[in-house]
């Protein structure tokens, strides 16, 4: 095991500095497994940097060959990331105050005795440095203490536009604020983010979903202009449905079902009992509130007035046709794209299930084979979407009663858009939860019997018929009146 230490990078670089947000969460006492160095500009500096790498079994490769950018990162365990540059703008001074925000322009000159630990198990590092070591030229200690985002300098956002998302994520991560200046700064240079590389503000976007009131800071980046900067898709629901969600609109009841999200991931063994089960199954957290920032997108565009009630008919399909186009566009992974766009597509699903009196075995099963791996994630949405007429004072009231039977729909139906009707909603989720993991077709061991057994038995050649019969056998097995191959073969002949 090769361990990474202040000394190892000395013996290459005679002189370098801790810096970025290794030094940053160093001042606030937290652990840390990125690293970020600056070292004096030398010719060499290439080949040191390889000898570093090999003097530690890492890879190396460049992240920035324009401005000397490495990364290296350790091939076997204790695991750390460490990313070395020259100084930019040729001196410390000129590196510290072109960085982004103050908490981290500031920088520790390292010596061999520098009282850096790596954590053998988990590759976490920890620092304590001495405060009046740290150079500090921009106030950074100060905001650090205060819990504040500032900018460097009045040119930060110019110089790399994706710092205008850069400061809300931090903001996230650190549990942080940002300052009422940079918040009028960002709005005056909103715009400037479309000039980032696609897959930079995804990444930035989706790690900023990771905080668990992820709600609230895309709630701050709109009145900061920068949401719909990135998302122009949603700009018109904040003008739809005003009559209908109140002031804000559509983008006030999406913001709702993020904050949902949020609740749901961040507290699943309170919402679900079976969350042990369910929990595998589940789409990342930041991926579930994503499609839950854009389920309604398509709201807008399939507004429409229907015997005097505004309607949006057709919107779930646009909606997954509009998520697809977005996340296309900020260059998302195949697989996260076929999930938020097919789960947007069919959010009503669940609750045109729910408005049936009583929710039949063959009824769940055909919502289960078509839905597939998609079950959970769809049912995870539709949860977020359906607890959003709620307040989370309701919500909690009613946390108890959640996983109850649905109570029967009472004559002339439920009060529209009431309390009682998103208790049974959510009710009806939880069923399905519950019975997917109980009874669920497509996790299920062997078939009972396969397509020759039909063939056989029946004595018919192949054909869709077959098909349809195993779908037959699937239900009664899914209900529960088959459980052993014999069973399945004498039913079988008895659809001859």
């Amino acid at each position: 095991m090769t361990s990474l230490t202040p000394a190892r990078i000395l013996d290459n670089f005679a002189e370098a500095y801790l810096v970025g947000g290794a030094l940053r969460d160093a001042v606030l006492k937290k652990p840390f497994t990125d690293l970020d160095i600056a070292v004096p500009p030398s010719a060499d500096f290439r080949a040191r940097t390889l000898r570093l790498a090999r003097g530690l079994g890492a890879s190396c490769f460049p992240l920035d060959e324009e401005n000397q950018v490495y990364r290296l990162t350790s091939r076997k365990p204790p695991f750390f990331q460490l990313d070395i540059t020259p100084f930019q703008g040729g001196g410390l001074e000129e590196d510290l105050r072109r960085r982004d925000f103050t908490v981290n322009a500031m920088a520790l000159k390292l010596e061999r005795s520098t009282p850096l630990a790596q954590n053998a198990r988990t590759g976490a590092f920890t620092l304590r440095p001495a405060r009046a070591k740290i150079i500090d030229l921009n106030g950074g200690l100060k905001d650090a203490a205060a819990g504040l985002i500032r900018p460097s300098s009045p040119a930060v956002f110019r110089e790399d536009p994706l710092r205008l998302l850069r400061a809300f994520r931090i903001a996230a991560g650190l549990g942080f604020s940002i300052t009422p200046a940079a918040l009028k700064q960002i709005k005056a240079q909103a715009g400037l983010i479309n000039s980032s590389a696609p897959e930079r503000v995804r990444e930035e976007i989706m790690r900023l979903l990771e905080s668990p009131v992820s709600h609230k800071w895309l709630a701050l980046m709109h009145k900061a202009g920068l949401l719909c900067a990135v998302f122009p898709e949603l700009a018109a629901q904040e003008s739809c449905a005003v009559v209908y969600y109140g002031r804000g609109g559509v983008l006030k009841h999406t913001l709702r079902v993020v904050e949902r999200a949020d609740q749901f991931c961040a507290n699943l063994p309170a919402y679900l009992p079976e969350h042990k089960k369910i929990s595998a199954l589940l789409p990342e957290a930041r991926t579930l509130k994503l499609a839950a920032l854009l389920h309604d997108v398509a709201k807008p565009p399939k507004a429409g007035m229907v015997k005097g009630r505004l309607r949006f008919f057709g919107h779930e399909e646009c909606g997954a046709a509009m998520a697809e186009n977005i996340m296309e566009r900020l260059r998302f992974s195949r697989e996260d794209t076929r999930l938020v766009s097919k789960i947007i597509g069919t959010h009503l699903r669940p609750g045109n299930l729910a408005s049936n009196d009583f929710i039949s075995d063959r009824a769940m099963f055909r919502f289960f084979r078509t839905m597939g791996e998609y079950t959970i994630p769809l049912l995870a949405l539709s949860w977020a979407d359906h607890a959003s007429y709620v307040s989370p004072a309701q919500l909690e009231k009613m946390r108890g009663a959640l996983a109850e039977a649905p109570a029967p729909v009472p004559p002339g139906g439920l009060p529209y858009n009431s309390p009682k009707k998103t208790l049974r909603f959510i009710q009806t989720l939880h069923l399905l939860f519950r019975v997917y993991i109980k009874k669920n077709p497509n996790l299920r061991t062997a078939r009972l019997v396969d397509g020759k057994d039909v063939i056989s038995t029946l004595r018919i050649p192949e054909s869709p018929k077959v098909g349809e019969i195993l779908e037959r056998l699937r239900l009664l097995q899914f209900e529960g009146k088959i459980k052993t191959r014999a069973q399945a073969l004498k039913a079988l002949k008895g659809m001859g």
